[in-house]
């Protein structure tokens, strides 16, 4: 991993895209006039899966927050930097986020952790098998495990050769961004000193569009480069009877 921070272009692949699910109780049937809403109730684990998958396939990361987490990515990241692979490696996972009080006896979603020893986090298939627990104290080591260990469940591609070309694609990201800034001071300097009429600026007028166009080509390849097929069939959610059909995932 790089040890100079990456450029705004690769920056923009270094973020964890959170899911937030909510479950509201259907309303009880009118009486009088008025219409009550059901009191929350814990789901089982089968119903709280099937709602926070949702129609993605992909495996599911699932994070608790916690009153030392809350609003931020800390249970996950490790300190002092070097989470670049695990920002790449959630790019293949459904990242769910569940609030503090999600152990509460009544909250929807508190079938989907254990009794004792309450994990911090969990990795496992979109259907809830596979599942791998995690603590925020573990290890990036352990936690890059659990999450190749899903890729190579759910995936047909191996994950390392995914991972190296996009790493690879942020290092040509962070060449050409530099490239560009320095166009774009040149570009500055010569409208300061000589104005906008400068035969000079010409050239640099057709470098900037080089690397603007060489920077739509870099997200284009790093959009293929992420496509991953999953080994299992995707049912399409309707109609109820519609054959599966495998699917291609890739942000």
């Amino acid at each position: 991993m790089p040890s100079t921070p990456r450029s705004a272009s690769s920056r923009k692949y270094l973020e964890i895209e959170w899911t937030y699910p909510v479950h509201q109780e259907e309303a009880e049937a009118p009486a009088a006039g008025t219409v009550a809403r059901r009191a929350r109730r814990a789901l089982t684990r089968e119903e709280s899966l099937r709602l926070i998958a949702g129609d993605d396939p992909r495996p599911l990361l699932v994070l608790r927050e916690c009153k030392w987490c809350n609003g931020t990515d800390k249970a996950l990241l490790g300190e002092g930097g070097d989470n670049e692979k695990t920002f790449l490696l959630s790019r293949w996972f459904h990242c769910v986020k569940l609030p503090q009080d999600v152990l509460e006896d009544n909250h929807p979603f508190r079938n989907l952790f254990g009794e004792k020893n309450v994990e911090h986090l969990f990795v496992s298939t979109h259907d809830g098998q596979n599942h791998i627990a995690l603590e925020s104290e573990r290890s990036r080591a352990e936690l890059w495990e659990a999450m190749t260990d899903l890729l190579e469940v759910d995936y047909k591609q191996k994950h390392r050769t995914s991972l190296k070309e996009v790493t690879k694609l942020l290092d040509t990201f962070d060449v050409v961004d530099a490239r560009y800034q320095d166009l774009v001071a040149r570009r500055d300097e010569i409208l300061e000193e000589e104005g906008p009429k400068s035969r000079k600026l010409r050239k640099v007028y057709r470098d900037l569009a080089k690397s603007e166009a060489d920077l739509r080509d870099l997200h284009a390849q790093f959009a293929k480069a992420s496509k991953m097929d999953l080994r299992r069939p995707v049912v399409a959610p309707a109609p109820a009877e519609a054959p599966a059909n495998e699917g291609q995932v890739g942000l």
